[in-house]
């Protein structure tokens, strides 16, 4: 696979990590370091040489959140989320399919493990998933087992079957309370390369159902470089259209080597090769589009939910990043640098992270001292009741319908490929992922494995239905 090429200036390490080999998926030693041009994860393998994943072109700005991240979390926090994989079928065909469906004879999932699972925990969020959870017929049946479990169904879908509304008012029925919409953006051109359809007016339509349907929504936005990078704004603002209300959050998702992407460019077919993208490559884009969110302003937010999350012992991954905006009556966002004081939550954070070490429960107490200050702020306080429910939903799970309509959250993130595997960062995976083939893997160790089982078969996408019909 294509390597960015190595910078000729002097570089800083700072720290040492375990990667994965993108040719071979072998763990190989790998350091962080600053260079002119940015942060980079660079590995070294044995048999393949020097292989390099470009972080962020702000090596200050990304190193000082790495160093945070990890003071404020020196050991994996507990498992809230699981992501089920109910299918390996889809009813798209995606060049990009993280999951190279309707490739190998793997059956649907048997939902024992889940099961099982929903009986051991409770208010846990529940991933239903992969390729395309709407083709299992006992969906709904699911969505009501995980309801009557005291747990929350979310469902991630590419959102062809919630053009039918009365299908997604079944799913409101039986409990599917957030939907995960994939959503990358208004340009068919670009849908064209990454779905293999033009879906405007298809996912359109499944937002107009869902809204209907009371459901709250996250957007999925895959971003590839050269391609769609321009819908990072247009997706900003059209999500907070008044109408829009039920969309409560934005994922900005760069585009990752795995699945169909990258078998594609080991059958020799490297036309996305240079298009993928980290999280704060998604942080340039949307700063750049939208000129009063500011990067520092998104480090010093940053900080405060991992601070948060730390305090409440929920487990977060470093490659999933966020900002909020409050929305304005009218259309348009405030953002939350305008409501909160974040230079002195920055500072109130980072005493925080000096303490919590030696002293948790103290740290833990400053902290939420802290944050009541601000809150009580004269910016703040036209909205304090929104914030003290956005700030329990870090305590009690994230669940989207119960995030205020007053607020859009923003996210910034990206799946674990060969290339950007870190096996820290992996330690702090935010998801358990339950599947057919794999068992239950934290999430991005099961993309890794999953490549490994892909390189060994010779099956290309589409093969699974080409066998069919013969």
């Amino acid at each position: 696979m294509p390597a960015l090429a190595p910078s000729a200036r002097p570089a800083r390490i700072h720290r040492h990590a375990e990667g994965r080999n993108e040719h071979c998926l072998l763990p190989v030693p790998a350091e962080l370091r600053a260079e002119a041009d940015g942060a980079w994860l660079v590995k070294t393998c044995p048999t393949h040489g020097e292989t390099r994943q470009l972080l962020s072109r702000d090596a200050d700005h990304w190193f000082d959140l790495d160093r945070f991240f990890f003071q404020v979390n020196p050991d994996p926090r507990t498992q809230r989320d699981y992501m089920v994989r109910l299918t390996e079928r889809c009813n798209l065909s995606c060049p990009i399919c993280l999951a190279k469906a309707n490739t190998e004879e793997t059956p649907d999932l048997d939902l024992e493990h889940l099961a099982t699972l929903l009986k051991q925990r409770r208010g846990i969020k529940i991933d239903l998933l992969a390729a395309e959870p709407t083709l299992r017929a006992d969906l709904e049946d699911w969505v009501r087992k995980v309801k009557a479990s005291g747990n929350i169904a979310a469902l991630h879908t590419n959102g062809l079957k919630l053009t039918d509304p009365a299908y997604v008012q079944r799913l409101a029925a039986a409990g599917v309370v957030e939907v995960f919409l994939q959503f990358d953006g208004f340009d068919d051109e670009a849908h064209q390369v990454l779905r293999g359809a033009r879906l405007t007016r298809k996912r359109r339509a499944a937002l107009d159902n869902l809204r209907a349907a009371g459901i709250g929504t996250s957007l999925i936005v895959v971003i590839g470089r050269g391609l769609n990078e321009a819908q990072v704004g247009e997706v900003y603002r059209y999500a907070l259209r008044p109408e829009n209300a039920h969309i409560k959050e934005v994922f900005f998702l760069g585009l990752r080597l795995l699945g169909s992407l990258r078998d594609q460019l080991r059958q020799g077919h490297p036309a996305l090769a240079d298009a993928a993208l980290m999280p704060d490559e998604l942080v340039d884009l949307l700063t750049e589009q939208v000129p009063e969110i500011t990067r520092a302003d998104i480090r010093r937010f940053n900080k405060l939910c991992f601070s948060l999350l730390s305090a409440f012992d929920v487990r977060k991954c470093l490659y999933v990043q966020h900002y909020l905006v409050a929305r304005q009556p009218g259309g348009g966002g405030t953002p939350v640098s305008a409501l909160l004081d974040l230079p002195a939550l920055e500072a109130a954070c980072e005493r925080y992270a000096a303490a919590f070490p030696r002293h948790p429960h103290r740290a833990k107490a400053r902290l939420m001292a802290a944050l009541a200050r601000q809150g009580l702020g004269p910016k703040a306080l036209p909205i304090l009741g929104d914030l003290l429910r956005l700030r329990l939903l870090f305590k009690t799970g994230m669940k989207l319908n119960d995030v205020p309509r007053r607020f859009l959250m923003l996210g910034f993130i990206t799946a674990c490929d060969p290339a950007n595997f870190d096996a820290r960062v992996s330690e702090n995976c935010g998801k358990v992922e339950l599947s057919a083939e794999g068992g239950l893997v934290d999430s991005a160790e099961a993309n890794v494995d999953r490549e490994a089982r892909f390189d060994a078969s010779d099956r290309r996408p589409g093969s699974h239905r080409r066998d069919r019909k013969r």
